[in-house]
Formats: structure tokens, C-alpha cells, sequence
């Protein structure tokens, strides 16, 4: 089952999955990969071998450039365009500057109640 934008933020380290067969030329979107929550069992049955997997964050926006049938993991050697990955710490980083000016604005409204 395909997953949405939403989805694919929160699970933007996973591996990317086709969930149904692409045709070369599509950029790749979240609606043409498969849920990451199913991997395990996949993998466990060796029904799925994600060595080589890019993650979701590194494929979107990339250009498939073969044509690949459903749950096929996406590796560099069918895409074009894939991005850098991110890690975690680089993830928090950029939240960091907005968590604070969050919570200088909630300790002014606070003080501003208090008087």
C-alpha cells in the first residue's frame, strides 16, 4: 500500500520500497512506495532484500530510469537524481533554532500574563 507525504517524513530513514510497478521516466513520489512497517516480515521471509536500499528521503524527487515491478527496493543503479542523505542530528539541528524562538515566545507571553 502506497503511503503519504505525511508517512514519508516520519519515515524518511527507512528504506524505499516500490509498492507498484513504475515505469521508467516517474519521478518518484510518496504515493509510489510501499508502507516501511511491513519490511520486517518481508525481509524475514526472504521475500525482500533491501541490501544497497536507498532510504525514502534520498529518492523523492528522483527520475526511475527502469521500468521496476512492485516491491522493488530503489538502488542507485535505477535511479537518477537521488539526494544526499540527511542524519537525525542534522534533522534536529535545523528544528533546534525554531523550538527555541517557540519557547522564548511562550516564556514572553507567560510573563506578559503574570503583570
Amino acid at each position: 500500500m502506497s503511503i503519504t507525504a505525511e508517512t514519508a517524513k516520519a519515515h524518511a530513514h527507512d528504506p524505499a520500497v516500490l509498492c507498484c510497478r513504475a515505469e521508467a521516466g516517474i519521478t518518484i513520489e510518496p504515493a509510489n512506495l510501499e508502507d516501511p512497517a511491513i519490511f520486517d516480515d518481508l525481509v524475514d521471509s526472504g521475500l525482500l532484500n533491501l541490501d544497497g536500499c536507498l532510504t525514502i528521503e534520498e529518492v523523492l524527487g528522483a527520475k526511475l530510469t527502469k521500468t521496476c515491478d512492485s516491491l522493488c527496493p530503489l538502488t542507485n543503479d535505477v535511479l537518477d537524481g537521488v539526494k544526499a542523505p540527511t542524519t537525525p542530528a542534522e534533522e534536529a539541528e535545523e528544528e533546534a533554532p525554531a523550538e527555541e524562538a517557540a519557547a522564548e515566545l511562550l516564556e514572553r507571553e507567560v510573563e506578559a500574563a503574570l503583570k
